[in-house]
């Protein structure tokens, strides 16, 4: 049985999906507009039926947002012929299909088999790739994770170039590695480049190698890390920094596989795999003239996008223990235990810093730890419990930002609305009650956290009444 949303604003064209769908054993869902059809497909959906002209909106803005959602669901279009030009546009989206108003049933039917036959394949590929592929400490078991898993795999059976792209710390140079590990080269060497912060000779020595003499202090001949990853994988890190020169040389490069070292006459040859990484819009970047669009569609062959932390919900405890397990490890300390309050900050902080900043964090707790076989929220570092109890509060605080409405024909409730001094200490008054109790009023860490001085901390809590101790009153 398939969970199926159909989303269009003719009820007709509703009651009649409905009933063919339901014939057929289906567990059948229906909207009317955007905001209820996002509503539905948030426990899970296998496919989903789009109408592209809704009463709140375009149907083509969610089909990114439906193919996101839990169960990562196939999108069909459904549309009028007046409307087919923007439907045959969607499938450069991420679209499985389109069909036209009025549809007979057998062409329905026939669609949503035929979409259905496909997940059912790719689940059992998904499944049997990700069991004999080398994860390279790759942690996760969720949607996204695993969807990511069987793309690497399908990239590593081949010898395209391959594009990683995702937020600062998600993973991508373990990602480049484990494409590398599962590959026909994973024998020869994998051969790191940081494209970041260098200068163009520089980093074109670095990756060209130089003959002696070649600049001021190239006394003896070197050998670059083009000529290294011969026979194996060449991971250019933050290729977005790339300088406009640098691009043109090493397009060429990519073409011929042949390089020449700075301060050399002839060539040599290098039979390298290119794997590329960036937290940056190549795209963007093309369409503004600040990145060439011919050496992105060199390196972006294939393109997999490591999804952010926040976006991980099955993972961020297990990827948690994770860290705990190898930093006990580490500093020599028993296992410990992670308390439900600790849990509920690791679920609910959105990790700006991705898995890098969770690694830290958790580090951090260990050692805060110590020989204690237990983690509470205290352990974890000061910035994490502020920003996450701050979040947690201040959309229930009451009548922020709010001015009360009269009643109707009723006289104004002036009584309700305070001045801006008394407005001005009551945000004080909730924001140093948040940091004290965060930080169990360690007014140092209170000064880091905030940027504000000891004396300021002091003065303010002073001010709003706030005790500069845990429990004085």
């Amino acid at each position: 049985m398939a969970r199926i949303l159909v989303v269009d604003d003719d009820v007709l064209i509703q009651k009649s999906f409905s009933r063919l769908f339901t014939a057929m054993g289906h567990d059948v869902r229906l909207a009317g507009s955007l905001a209820v059809a996002e509503r539905q497909a948030r426990d899970g959906v296998d496919v989903v039926y789009l109408d592209l002209d809704l009463p709140d909106g375009s149907g083509v803005r969610a089909i990114d947002a439906f193919s996101a959602v839990r169960g990562r669901p196939e999108v069909i279009v459904i549309t009028g012929m007046g409307s087919l030009y923007g439907a045959e546009r969607t499938l450069q989206s991420n679209v499985w299909d389109y069909i036209t108003k009025p549809a007979s049933p057998q062409l329905i039917r026939e669609t949503l088999q035929g979409v259905l036959q496909y997940r059912k394949e790719s689940r059992r590929a998904t499944a049997e790739a990700v069991s004999r592929f080398d994860r390279c400490g790759i942690v996760g078991t969720g949607p996204s994770m695993r969807q990511m898993l069987h793309q690497l795999e399908k990239a590593a059976r081949s010898d395209a170039s391959v594009l990683v792209s995702g937020e600062t710390g998600v993973g991508k140079e373990v990602t480049a590695r484990a494409i590398h590990a599962n590959s026909c080269r994973r024998s020869a060497p994998f051969v790191v480049v940081d494209c970041s912060n260098m200068t163009d000779t520089l980093i074109e020595s670095m990756l060209y190698g130089h003959s002696r003499g070649a600049f001021t202090g190239a006394h003896v001949q070197r050998k670059g890390l083009v000529a290294e990853a011969d026979g194996g994988t060449l991971f250019l890190d933050e290729v977005g920094e790339l300088s406009p020169s640098l691009q043109k040389s090493f397009l060429r490069v990519l073409q011929e596989r042949r390089y020449r070292p700075v301060g050399a006459i002839h060539e040599h040859a290098s039979d390298f795999r290119l794997v590329a990484a960036t937290n940056r819009d190549l795209g963007k970047m093309a369409a503004e003239g600040t990145f060439r669009s011919d050496l992105l569609f060199r390196i972006r062959t294939v393109e997999i996008v490591v999804p952010p932390l926040r976006d991980r919900g099955d993972d961020r405890q297990q990827l948690a223990e994770h860290f705990i397990d190898r930093f006990c490890d580490r500093y020599g300390l028993g296992g410990k235990t992670l308390t439900d309050e600790l849990t509920t900050v690791i679920d609910g902080y959105r990790w700006p810093g991705n898995v890098r900043e969770l690694s830290g964090a958790m580090e951090a707790a260990v050692i805060n730890a110590g020989e204690s076989p237990t983690i509470y929220p205290k352990h974890l570092p000061a910035s994490v419990r502020f920003s996450f109890l701050h979040a947690r509060h201040a959309p229930h605080d009451p009548g922020r930002g709010q001015v009360s409405r009269p009643a109707a024909g009723g006289p104004p409730p002036q009584q309700e609305i305070v001045s801006y001094q008394e407005h001005k200490r009551n945000q004080d008054r909730i924001y140093f009650s948040q940091l004290m109790e965060a930080l169990d009023y360690d007014i140092a860490t209170a000064s880091q956290v905030s940027g504000l001085s000891v004396p300021t901390i002091y003065r303010y809590l002073s001010l709003t009444g706030i005790p500069t101790r845990k429990g004085r009153h």
